[in-house]
């Protein structure tokens, strides 16, 4: 188990130009695609998943304030950020599934990191914050 602080690197080097797809696919539907809005929140959230990624949960939680106030200011609802997380998530582990299916061993330690992930994003939500909700559904 990949424990917090511990870099997850080698278990999840694969996936951040998956993570900045997914971002960007998700956050299309609800912003035109070369608009400031699109830019700004796919950039805040791929910082936020690349921190998450390389284990350095200090800065993700910096990354997801950051995202939280830039969401707020282009009056986007935030529970919005926690469903990019899900897809995010919901990609990675199909991908893992299917692409480490032979090798079980890395199958099971990419879940593992995952798992880590968003356990660590519903412990980071803050019960008065917006988000909880959507990161504990994630979770």
């Amino acid at each position: 188990m990949v424990s917090q602080g511990q870099s997850q690197q080698p278990v999840l080097e694969w996936s951040l130009p998956i993570v900045h797809d997914c971002l960007r696919e998700f956050y299309f539907q609800h912003f035109p695609l070369r608009s400031a809005g699109f830019r700004l929140l796919t950039g805040l959230h791929f910082s936020l998943w690349t921190s998450l990624v390389l284990g350095d949960f200090d800065a993700a939680r910096a990354d997801d304030a950051a995202l939280a106030q830039k969401a707020d200011g282009l009056k986007l609802d935030f529970d919005i950020c926690g469903a990019a997380n899900r897809y995010v998530a919901a990609e990675l582990l199909n991908l893992s599934l299917r692409r480490f299916r032979r090798m079980p061993e890395e199958a099971k330690t990419n879940n593992q990191a995952l798992l880590d992930i968003l356990v660590h994003l519903n412990r980071s939500a803050s019960p008065s914050a917006p988000v909880t909700q959507a990161y504990r559904r994630a979770a």
